[in-house]
């Protein structure tokens, strides 16, 4: 009896052992960390072979993409590791936009620092100056550090292009409490719209109601179909008096959306939010925001249109801080860039001493789009350059540069549907072995190297691709509850953040 309970106690738990063992293979696998097992094999060997030195201090500057995917490489045997930032936690970009419309909470896709970085110091603190000469940051609070290397992952900022009235008036997406503020403001509008209604101002509700977004790529596509979505599953039922006046405006600069993906792609996306309803305006430029209104330059001439919101995503710039870096290293130096800090192959700040600053993420000027994919690779190649073994490479002229590998661009575009561009080469290596090369694989996915899905089945590329990017288990459970509580009941038409209306 004890030996039968026994065998089956053993054989559970292996089964139990073999799956999760396999889970987290797999996840390795995905998010490109294999190299782990191998280094927590080698670095006994470096450990045993070699003398006991001082843990060198590394001050990371943000904790975005490339931040937190650089010290989640690093050894905490070998680098004392500081992290500064006035935000003390990384948040999940890509399903910033699902938070303005209730898909998921802000809370689910947010992961304390001190919590996926365990083994670092954290302090929440801007930086404001750095001494290069002396090796040291000046932050607030009074706080000085020492360092021997400074990675800077500050990120970007939205760009308003000096345009008039778009700071004031404009509202952003690229921070979470972006994200919060937008939702607060497009349901406080609709209720306003509701009120004006009921008070017979008619054009007050039109002008209320067409929420207007700039700007034609990922985040503006994403976003108009989420809003359509929105107010069409959603709030068309529950405001059934106004319904009939919601608005979707999508203005673009250039004369196509998504030009980052290939041109059919762009074509595609265009018809699918239109046949949603989304009025699109191609080549109209922003000339001037105002408290409720935007004048447009078109090919018909200036054209001004009122707006209850207008939700600004054109593009980024370089932070103060980054500029004022810039500066002070000197155009002289290698810093001639507008939009960022340049760097080298090996992702090194020009002009600085070899192996002392390092400079990923959007902040960086390398050659290579500032992306979220981008900013996560670098972080990986910088932290692999630290380890045990490779250490030598971190101020060597001749080490290997920093190779982007394109895995692929995605857009979600409303009603349950995405674009996706994928790269197989990235995966499966075409045309660079005779296994990979072979006519079954090239038949498959045809003589180019992107492979496009669009409709159902890019969504579930879409949705499964960013739900295996996220970094914890709290992370996960959390936005598949949040995307399961959406499916069976919808989105909340109301926020905490509202609060109670002035009397």
């Amino acid at each position: 009896m004890f030996r039968r309970v026994a065998k089956k106690t053993f054989r559970l738990g292996a089964l139990g052992a073999t799956a999760y063992g396999g889970v987290k293979l797999t996840h390795m696998w995905i998010n490109d960390d294999l190299d782990d097992v191998t280094y927590s094999v080698n670095r006994m060997y470096y450990k045993a072979t070699r003398k006991e030195q001082e843990r060198k201090k590394v001050v990371v500057l943000g904790s975005g993409w490339g931040a937190l995917a650089f010290v989640r490489k690093l050894d905490p045997a070998e680098f004392q590791v500081t992290v500064l930032s006035p935000r003390p936690f990384f948040f999940y970009t890509p399903l910033l936009v699902g938070s303005t419309t209730g898909v998921v909470s802000p809370g689910a896709i947010i992961e304390p620092i001190r919590d996926n970085a365990p083994d670092c110091d954290f302090l929440r603190v801007s930086c404001k100056d750095v001494d290069l000469e002396n090796r040291k940051v000046f932050c607030d609070g009074d706080v000085t550090l020492d360092y021997d290397h400074l990675v800077v992952a500050v990120g970007a900022q939205p760009n308003t292009f000096g345009i008039p009235g778009v700071d004031k008036y404009g509202k952003f997406l690229k921070e979470i409490e972006h994200g919060r503020q937008v939702r607060k403001d497009m349901l406080d509008i609709i209720e306003r719209a509701d009120v004006a209604l009921a008070a017979g101002n008619l054009d007050k509700v039109k002008q209320l109601l067409n929420f207007v977004v700039v700007g034609g790529g990922p985040t503006g596509v994403e976003f108009c179909g989420e809003l359509s979505d929105f107010l069409h599953q959603d709030l068309v039922r529950r405001y059934p008096k106004i319904a009939e006046h919601f608005k979707v405006t999508l203005v673009e600069a250039l004369p196509g959306l998504l030009t980052m993906f290939h041109k059919s792609v762009g074509g595609y996306v265009q018809d699918h939010l239109v046949n949603q309803g989304v009025d699109i305006k191609l080549n109209s430029m922003v000339k001037e925001v105002k408290e409720d209104s935007v004048q447009l330059k078109t090919k018909e001439g200036i054209v001004d249109m009122s707006y209850g919101i207008l939700v600004w995503v054109a593009g980024v710039g370089m932070r103060p801080f980054t500029r004022a870096l810039c500066e002070k290293i000197g155009k002289d130096n290698g810093q001639t860039d507008r939009r960022g800090l340049l760097v080298d192959e090996c992702l090194r700040v020009k002009g600085t001493r070899p192996g002392e600053v390092f400079a990923i993420g959007d902040c960086a000027v390398s050659g290579k789009p500032p992306t979220a994919q981008v900013a996560y690779q670098q972080g990986k190649y910088l932290g692999r350059m630290f380890r045990l073994g490779k250490e030598h490479q971190i101020s060597d002229p001749a080490a290997p540069g920093f190779q982007y590998c394109h895995q692929g661009t995605m857009a979600y575009i409303g009603q349950g549907e995405a674009a996706t561009e994928i790269d197989p080469n990235a995966f499966i290596k075409l045309g660079r072995s005779s296994v990979t090369d072979h006519m079954w694989w090239r038949s498959l996915y045809g003589d180019t190297d992107q492979l496009r899905v669009m409709g159902p089945a890019g969504f579930a590329i879409w949705r499964s691709t960013y739900f295996s990017k996220l970094f914890s288990g709290r992370n996960r459970w959390s936005v598949a509850s949040d995307w399961a509580r959406t499916s069976m009941f919808g989105r909340p038409a109301s926020s905490s953040a509202q609060g109670t209306a002035e009397a």
